[in-house]
């Protein structure tokens, strides 16, 4: 990355959730932090005729556990809308956050961080607000372990993703399959260097309840069990092909 690399933070936020906005440009700016607003795709006002043209039910069917939501859509064009302004506004990275977020003081000093890292990168996990996965620590950086992932940890409420990484995900999801979060576990699918910087430095904020899983009731909706399974086995084996190839020697 340059020396003085060009960064962001964006905010995804929905038009109808103002109270949202309000308590994260409090948080940001107690840090003294700069910060942009992306207008977050609201799922609700999408068509059936909307959706059928933005899922690719094969890949769907294929590929996931569960019919995906409007909610969820929406949540996935979101994020698609803030990495595509990462490279029309020609940056090195962004931190994109969602709004239900909370901080710790030390995010102040992740993007000063984020910009000193040498070694290429993709996306980087601030948060990991579900289930916590192993990490591989590859370094440090000022008061971060700089880590590696088998399976990088749900939740997709704060990550900075490079402009390459931008330019990654968005050639190939001209369709959505999965949820935003889930389909950045399969890393090496999509090609993606995903590290992460931890103690993580961001959480949900747990006020205001997720409209994914409030609107969408994703743990309520029908789930293919055997699907869900096989995909996890998949998963599973990819990433251990992934490490004998970046690790030959621990064949």
């Amino acid at each position: 990355m340059d020396h003085n690399p060009k960064w962001a933070i964006f905010v995804i936020n929905l038009q109808r959730a103002p109270h949202r906005w309000r308590a994260v440009s409090q948080r940001l700016n107690a840090l003294g932090l700069q910060y942009q607003r992306i207008d977050a795709v609201d799922g609700r006002q999408l068509s059936q005729q909307q959706l059928q043209q933005l899922i690719d039910h094969e890949r769907a069917r294929k590929d996931y556990h569960s019919p995906l939501s409007a909610s969820e859509v929406g949540c996935y064009l979101s994020h698609l809308k803030a990495w595509q302004a990462i490279i029309d506004h020609d940056l090195d990275f962004a931190i994109v956050l969602e709004d239900d977020v909370v901080f710790s003081d030390n995010f102040a000093i992740v993007p000063p961080c984020i910009a000193s890292i040498a070694e290429p990168w993709d996306v980087i996990k601030l948060a990991a607000p579900h289930k916590q996965q192993r990490t591989q620590v590859l370094g440090e950086f000022s008061s971060f372990r700089w880590v590696s992932y088998r399976k990088p940890p749900l939740g997709a409420c704060a990550q900075a993703v490079s402009k390459q990484g931008a330019t990654k995900i968005l050639a190939q999801r001209r369709q959505v399959f999965r949820p935003v979060d889930v389909d950045l576990q399969w890393q090496d699918e999509l090609g993606l260097r995903i590290r992460g910087l931890t103690p993580y430095t961001v959480d949900h904020s747990h006020t205001h309840e997720s409209d994914i899983f409030r609107i969408a009731g994703r743990h309520e909706t029908l789930n293919r069990p055997f699907q869900r399974l096989k995909n996890k086995i998949k998963l599973q084996l990819d990433s251990m092909r992934a490490r004998r190839n970046t690790h030959p020697q621990s064949r």
